[in-house]
């Protein structure tokens, strides 16, 4: 059994918003799901710093943290970074290709990649419409209130 973590509004792994927006690592279509997680809660959060755009006085208050559990069995494809261009952080289109590439080709219910703002550390994109996706499993989802020092924000008493 592993661990896995996901910072999402809502408590599922369906992946309807790899539907709507694309994201890193691949182009939104119509059937198409993905779920991105992280191999660490602090990994996830950074992702989505990362991602987070305009004032942050308007951030939100807190984010939800889900705890994922996959199953020994799961059959897990892994991108190692050596293989890449080396321009890959900057080219997101060369992401979106494998990315995109992977869930086509629908060898496993999980690919690892690297993170883009810590490429050291894995991520894991998650086919929720994969065979082995029964193996994944939501844990347990909880809201954690954002430290504002990540945004610069003094705390107010």
């Amino acid at each position: 059994m592993r661990l896995l973590w996901h910072i999402s509004n809502h408590c599922n792994l369906q992946g309807m918003g790899g539907e709507k927006s694309d994201g890193r690592w691949h182009t939104a279509e119509r059937g198409k799901r993905i779920v991105y997680l992280s191999g660490y809660p602090a990994l996830a959060l950074i992702e989505v710093l990362a991602n987070l755009k305009g004032n942050p006085k308007l951030f939100p208050d807190s984010y939800q943290l889900m705890k994922i559990t996959v199953a020994d069995q799961v059959a897990t494809g892994a991108l190692e970074p050596n293989g890449l261009l080396s321009d890959w952080r900057d080219d997101i289109n060369q992401t979106k290709f494998i990315g995109d590439s992977w869930l086509a080709g629908g060898n496993s219910a999980l690919l690892a990649v690297p993170s883009v703002p810590s490429p050291e550390s894995v991520n894991y994109l998650f086919n929720p419409l994969h065979p082995d996706a029964k193996g994944v499993e939501i844990e347990w989802c909880k809201w954690i209130k954002y430290d504002k020092r990540l945004f610069h924000i003094p705390e107010t008493n």
